[in-house]
């Protein structure tokens, strides 16, 4: 099983009008999976099932052929045997309220000599000054004998409800009621032996009534409907409300009739849940037959529906509670309180829990070794980087081991770099003793190629210091390769330093002044001279000597 996937919730229903049902419904979607019947006995006296012995055989054969899974949780729907709404004082507790209820469990006929087990609901629509309360009772015994049968057959029990809420929380589900928040109804229901009024604000109760009636095929149908009739109209009368909505659970009254014949305040609808109806509540599976889909009451879709309907409904009832003792307590898992909350530790949540931080654990353990292996792989590089210097340097030692710091000249280092360099060092000098007055050095370039470039106020300084380069050194193929007159500027600037700058100062004075270039690079353009290139190494705006 899927144990992020909830659990198999099936609806098992006792009515007196059809016997036992046993249904599994999708929630979501309304459509009925699995739906089965059988006959069987039930006490409208005691309001017990006739004979359980019998109800668990039913059970079993009707879990055998519609293949409902062991372990599968049941919720058990049976006809209440008190259903009311009262107001206790604010003030009282928990335990008060239960005190309150027992008391007056006792005082009814029903219960005066059998034990009850109730459960009830604090409702929402209470004041400050009074909680109203509404709450359902069945006998004790028959809940115990009936969790023991589903325990022996393999199967859990999730709830037990009653009738009453079953058959709201169905009509709710299916929509046929108007349920909207302060709309105030009124709910007939009418049944083999009694007939129900319900006062309600929205989903929930504000008052219930219950009045005994005795109808049957043997009278007419004059007489079944005139009884009904006087049962209710005393009360409903008092009710004023949007609408009434009649439901008839028996065959003997049709819910259509009923609803026509009786007077009220406000506009009457009804809904068929007998034989008068051949409507079909739900949708069907492929495995259902159409032919029983009309069957299914509105109790079993209320048992079918219990787990799923919780979150919509005011007042939740479970008969399975702690009043049962031991047989509860041993079939309930356990329970944990966070906070006030209490929390029920199921297989499922339990599973999904222990997973959950599994996937935890083990994601956080696979980050720790990424980032772990991720951490050795950069220092096993790092290692053997050094590693490779270290070799190197071992290596380099092993090969100079034989030199002697004995060896080492400084003279004969210097003149090595001399002779190497020798070049170089010629330029620097000549450029440091040899330039004539009146000439200025704009660029120094010295490497495998020589570029010197710069400006003067008259041709002769610049024919001088060329004549000095070259009678340095007479092989060199160092040419005077640039030669002309700047153009004229009318700006006085500064340059980036605050100084005035040459080209300021002499152009300022409005004077003429040649611009040079010496060098041994390839010659530049007669119009790469006159424009200069992109890259800057040309001369812009030099106006050349004429040949």
């Amino acid at each position: 099983m899927d144990l992020f996937k909830k659990s198999i919730i099936v609806g098992v229903c006792v009515t007196p009008e059809k016997g036992l049902e046993v249904a599994q419904i999708d929630f979501d979607t309304k459509t009925l999976l699995k739906y089965g019947t059988r006959s069987l006995g039930f006490s409208i006296n005691q309001r017990e099932i006739a004979d359980l012995d019998l109800f668990k055989d039913a059970v079993q054969d009707l879990f055998i052929e519609m293949q409902i899974p062991k372990n599968a949780e049941i919720v058990l729907n049976i006809p209440a045997g008190l259903f009311k709404v009262n107001d206790y004082p604010a003030a009282l507790d928990e335990f008060q309220i239960s005190n309150a209820i027992e008391e007056e469990l006792l005082g009814t006929p029903l219960y005066q000599e059998k034990e009850a087990c109730y459960s009830y609901s604090i409702l929402p629509n209470s004041t400050i000054q009074f909680n109203k309360v509404a709450y359902t009772a069945s006998s004790k015994s028959m809940i115990l004998e009936i969790a023991l049968i589903f325990k022996d057959l393999g199967y859990k029990i999730y709830g037990f409800d009653t009738s009453v809420n079953s058959t709201i929380n169905s009509l709710m589900y299916l929509e046929r009621v108007n349920t909207e928040p302060d709309v105030n109804w009124v709910l007939l229901v009418v049944e083999n032996y009694c007939c129900r009024v319900f006062s309600m604000n929205g989903n929930n109760y504000i008052d219930a009534f219950e009045e005994k009636i005795s109808i049957g095929e043997v009278l007419g149908d004059a007489e079944n409907y005139s009884t009904v009739m006087t049962a209710v109209e005393p009360i409903i009368k008092n009710l004023p409300s949007k609408y009434l909505c009649v439901v008839s659970k028996t065959d003997i009254i049709s819910a259509e009739m009923l609803s026509n014949k009786l007077t009220y305040s406000a506009p009457i609808t009804y809904q068929e849940a007998n034989a008068f109806s051949n409507e079909v509540f739900l949708n069907l599976d492929d495995s259902v037959e159409s032919s029983v889909a009309s069957q299914i009451t509105l109790d079993a879709i209320g048992a079918a529906i219990y787990r799923e309907f919780e979150p919509y409904e005011s007042a939740k009832f479970n008969l399975f509670n702690k009043l049962l003792g031991d047989v509860y307590y041993s079939e309930q898992p356990p329970e944990i309180t966070i906070r006030e909350k209490t929390y029920v530790l199921s297989n499922d949540k339990l599973a999904k829990w222990f997973i959950m931080i599994a996937i935890i654990i083990i994601a956080i353990t696979f980050l720790s070794l990424i980032i772990l292996v991720t951490k050795i792989n950069s220092q096993k590089q790092q290692s053997e980087d050094l590693a490779e210097k270290i070799k190197a340097s071992n290596q380099f030692l092993k090969d100079n081991e034989d030199i002697s710091s004995e060896l080492f000249d400084e003279g004969d280092e210097i003149r090595v770099g001399l002779e190497h360099n020798k070049a170089i060092y010629s330029y620097y000098t000549i450029v440091g003793t040899e330039i004539p007055k009146k000439l200025w050095l704009t660029q120094l370039k010295f490497g495998n190629n020589i570029t010197i470039e710069g400006q003067a106020d008259n041709l002769e300084s610049v024919y001088a210091f060329f004549r000095s380069i070259k009678d340095y050194d007479p092989e060199s193929d160092i040419k005077l390769q640039k030669l002309g007159l700047a153009s004229k500027s009318k700006n006085f600037a500064l340059n980036g330093s605050n100084e005035f700058d040459t080209e300021s100062i002499l152009t300022s004075m409005n004077a003429d002044f040649y611009e040079f270039r010496i060098s041994n690079e390839p010659e530049v353009s007669k119009e790469e001279l006159k424009k200069g290139d992109k890259k800057g190494n040309g001369l812009p705006d030099l106006e050349p000597i004429k040949e």
